[in-house]
């Protein structure tokens, strides 16, 4: 009976639910209702953003096209009409936003009128694209994202590297650089025995006179300035290279965000302290202008020494090298190798967040290879070239 009653009950509410629809105290909305039109010509009140992309012109042929990669940290200055200056850095994609909003006026283009961008290079690098200055005219444009529209849209901005070689030979040295055309020319060496000079994309010659003994590198010039090690010392580059050579970007160690510890065994290496990410999985500028190849980059976890290190010899060709955060502008790096227990190469130089260098190591049957930061900061790592044996 109970059960029953409970069904003649449910009954009794349908029916009562039923007859109030009928009534009009619920009824179905019509498509107007649900699908309604934006009433156009009214004020949107809110905002968006008007951008300006820098990228790395890798190719230097001031387009920008496939290969080419976002530029972080890049000063964009903004002339408004009222005669004032705002500068936004570039994000990790490259893009200076600026806010805009006729309603908002508490943001960055608030008033319709003329607008100037400027792109402004940091030390060591040229505009590419021809076109570091651009300007557009903005109206009121009520119902638009921001009730306001640029004219005319800003256009990529390429920048690149002023291409050198550079490094460190002993004092009273002579260093003459031989280019890609044939033509030779004297570098200028320190009191302290560094020498950079400006070069082109291409093979070089670096031949170095030390108490007239002469010495010749072979060097590749590419995308980014190369810093040679140094020529003189210990563990010079005496001994035949391997024949087999390697390069890891540390792309295929992962396929989603996060950190990864490379593990011993990874490219027929052991690694320590050595973690690889995704480019963009941190904020830091560094590891966005240093990533060469793929999409992810290594560093030395937590700023503290890395090693690289096998039982069998190998030869340590080079690797990009820039700094990850830019606090750390102008922290040095310091590797070292040995061979066995015997130190054998030692090289220092200066990282930037604002771009890579190519350290041209050379360094020829080794057994550990250690990679440090004077202050502990951690240093971006892409491209790690290698030989080894059969």
């Amino acid at each position: 009976m109970k059960r029953g009653l409970l069904f003649s009950a449910a009954l009794v509410a349908a029916a009562t639910i039923g007859l109030s629809m009928i009534c009009g105290a619920a009824r179905a909305g019509s498509a107007e209702a649900y699908y309604p039109k934006r009433a156009w010509g009214s004020f949107n009140g809110g905002q968006m953003n008007t951008s300006l992309l820098v990228f790395r012109d890798l190719n230097r042929n001031g387009v920008y096209d496939l290969g080419d990669r976002p530029m972080s940290r890049a000063a964009v200055e903004l002339d408004k009409p009222n005669g004032s200056t705002i500068m936004r850095l570039t994000n990790v994609d490259g893009f200076a936003n600026f806010r805009m909003s006729v309603i908002q006026r508490d943001l960055e283009v608030v008033d319709p009128g003329h607008y100037a961008f400027r792109v402004v290079p940091p030390p060591g690098f040229s505009v590419t694209t021809g076109n570091a200055s651009q300007e557009s005219d903005y109206v009121v444009s009520p119902g638009s994202p921001g009730d306001m529209i640029a004219l005319r849209t800003t256009h990529p901005v390429g920048l690149a590297a002023d291409l050198t070689i550079s490094g460190a030979v002993a004092a009273g040295s002579r260093v003459s650089l031989t280019g890609p055309d044939g033509v030779t020319a004297a570098a200028k060496v320190g009191p302290d025995g560094r020498f950079s000079a400006p070069a082109t994309s291409g093979e070089w010659l670096v031949d170095v006179s030390v108490g007239g003994a002469p010495q010749r590198r072979h060097v590749v010039v590419g995308a980014a300035p190369v810093v040679i090690s140094a020529v003189s010392g210990k563990g010079g580059p005496e001994e035949e290279p391997l024949p087999n050579q390697h390069v890891v970007g540390f792309d295929d160690l992962m396929t989603s965000p996060g950190v990864f510890e490379i593990p011993s065994g990874y490219g027929g290496l052991n690694w320590y302290n050595l973690v690889a990410m995704h480019q963009s999985f941190t904020a830091g500028p560094g590891y966005i202008n240093t990533t060469m190849s793929g999409e992810f980059i290594a560093y030395n976890s937590s700023g503290h020494p890395a090693q690289v290190f096998s039982d069998k010899p190998f030869d340590f060709i080079g690797a990009y090298f820039g700094v990850g955060w830019d606090d750390a502008e102008g922290e040095t790096l310091i590797v070292k190798a040995w061979r066995g227990d015997e130190p054998a190469y030692e090289d220092q130089f200066v990282l930037s967040a604002n771009g890579q260098v190519y350290f041209a190591a050379d360094y020829r049957r080794i057994t550990r290879l250690e990679i440090r930061t004077l202050h502990y900061w951690q240093a971006a790592i892409d491209d790690f070239a290698y030989r080894t044996g059969r």
